[in-house]
């Protein structure tokens, strides 16, 4: 049995593995410091984001 792994699958996997890679060496109090960071920036744009949509829907 083969199994087909999609190309979105990989991409995940790629990125996944240079994130670690680029954070690997910081100690762990910093890493996670850093990844907070990241993930409320990704927050803060989502909320951009669906700001913008709500404000182009409601006229």
């Amino acid at each position: 049995m083969v199994t087909k792994v999609s190309k979105a699958q990989i991409e995940v996997w790629e990125w996944k593995e240079r994130a670690y890679e680029s954070i690997k060496d910081i100690p762990k109090e910093k890493r996670i410091e850093f990844i907070m960071k990241s993930v409320q920036k990704t927050i803060d744009l989502i909320k951009v984001r669906q700001k913008s949509e709500l404000e182009q829907v409601e006229y």
